[in-house]
């Protein structure tokens, strides 16, 4: 007889499996009709002990923030496999699969597994109810757990104090930059939106930050004081200084300043990421100083692993670099600091601002707010990714008249960046910006326009 938890063959493809998950309740109901469920991680509890608790079978590092989270955490799994570590990594949302989100050692869950996972949860979500998110962490939990990985490295979806990946205890937890977003959910300020964030600190657990305005520092700082937790600061426990930079990357130094830490020289020079943009050092670091704090904790990491982690590391759509003549970059950008980041980088890294930007959003973000920070003689094209969230082209244009904008609505993004690339010239610069959603559409149609191979898709 079979166990509760076993499954029952009842899904039986991919699309069978992908069609469950997204129909079950969503984040929004559970998390914002705070009448019919208030919030908390109690009843994901009880779904994961009648699970097996899955979790309890590996060490984790616990990663949230605004932006950059995602970042951080492909670098400190990227290192940490490098050191020999059976490493596993979620993160979300995805970019083109999502298989992307389960990975160990960089290698993404199979369709099967996937099948055999949601088969494996379902008969238990129907006697503890739990929302998508909820489900697919259970089931990265068990993939896990059933690849034998020994760290994992988790990626909070939305704020950090309900959000499901909280039920750990990290050996090291990580708040990457935080901004504005989220605010019907997480609060509609800056110290509202970091006490969220700073649910992830647990008592006794290190903790690293990268900078943060100062209303989300303070908050930060006190939370981790309550929690007797120390505090790593980028930018004064670490510290990094660049060296050099190019499309392809950029070579900079880090040292602590608490003197030498894991057998490492100081200071650690000439490392290289393959990211662009100032804000990827602050991320980088970060990730070099979670990766010290596991040092005392049963995982030392080698310098030269080190090195290789954050040389290797792969996370496209993140200024990513498609070609250079004209020059297209794609990017994931989707709150007004992060397209202010990618902004300033172009203009670092190519000496001028974009002659085209191609963007989209989705319907609940500061389309407004973006869009100021687009100068005035960049051309704008908007395009629409298919996603169900994803704002109108007709919307977005009268938002940009309404900031005395002109623009060319062109909705399919294939057509508008062959637009785009008409229209600059073989010297000109494109950014593709406004959400992950369009970054995918965009780097797909790249990839199609140039012949190359195709990422995964999903078949729903």
């Amino acid at each position: 007889m079979k166990s509760p938890a076993s499954g029952d063959g009842y899904l039986n493809t991919y699309a069978d499996a992908l069609r469950y998950l997204y129909g079950l309740p969503s984040w929004q109901y559970w998390v914002t009709d705070r009448e019919v469920v208030p919030p908390n991680l109690d009843r994901f509890r009880t779904l994961l002990k009648r699970l097996g608790s899955p979790h309890r079978a590996f060490q984790s590092a616990h990663i949230t923030g605004t932006k950059g989270k995602g970042s951080t955490s492909a670098m400190i799994a990227s290192i940490l496999a490098q050191a020999g570590y059976r490493t596993g990594l979620y993160t979300s949302p995805h970019l083109h699969t999502f298989r992307e989100r389960i990975q160990v050692n960089g290698e993404m869950i199979s369709e099967a597994e996937v099948v055999e996972l949601a088969d494996w949860i379902r008969p238990t979500l129907e006697h503890t109810p739990g929302t998508t998110f909820e489900a697919i962490t259970a089931i990265a939990f068990e993939h896990f757990r059933r690849r034998g990985v020994q760290v994992a490295v988790l990626e909070v979806g939305l704020g950090g104090r309900f959000d499901a990946t909280n039920v750990v205890r990290p050996l090291v937890s990580v708040i990457t930059s935080i901004g504005m977003d989220h605010m019907n959910v997480l609060g509609n300020t800056l110290d509202r939106i970091a006490a969220e964030k700073a649910g992830i600190i647990k008592r006794g657990v290190p903790v690293v930050f990268t900078p943060q305005k100062d209303a989300a520092a303070a908050v930060l700082a006190e939370r981790a004081r309550q929690r007797r937790a120390r505090q790593v600061w980028v930018g004064w426990d670490w510290r990094w200084y660049p060296e050099s930079h190019s499309p392809q990357g950029q070579h900079f130094l880090a040292f602590s300043a608490r003197g030498p830490r894991a057998g490492w020289p100081v200071p650690l020079a000439d490392l290289f990421i393959p990211l662009i943009g100032r804000h990827q050092l602050d991320n980088a670091t970060a990730a070099i100083a979670a990766v010290a704090e596991l040092e005392p904790r049963g995982f030392p990491v080698s310098e030269d692993a080190l090195r290789r982690g954050l040389a290797e590391v792969r996370w496209p759509a993140r200024l990513e670099v498609m070609q250079s003549s004209p020059w297209l970059i794609v990017d994931s950008a989707h709150t007004v600091e992060s397209v202010e980041a990618a902004l300033a980088t172009v203009q670092e890294i190519l000496g001028r601002a974009p002659d085209v930007v191609i963007f989209g959003a989705s319907a609940d973000k500061d389309v407004a707010g973006m869009l100021r920070l687009i100068p005035p003689a960049t051309r704008l094209v908007f395009a629409q990714a298919r996603h169900e969230r994803a704002m109108d082209v007709a919307e977005l244009q009268r938002i940009a008249r309404a900031l005395g904008r002109e623009s060319a609505g062109i909705p399919s993004p294939r057509q508008a960046l062959d637009h785009a690339l008409a229209d600059v010239g073989q010297g000109g610069i494109v950014l593709a910006l406004g959400s992950i959603f369009l970054a995918a559409a965009v780097r797909e149609a790249w990839l199609e326009r140039e012949g190359r191979p195709l990422p995964p898709k999903d078949p729903v």
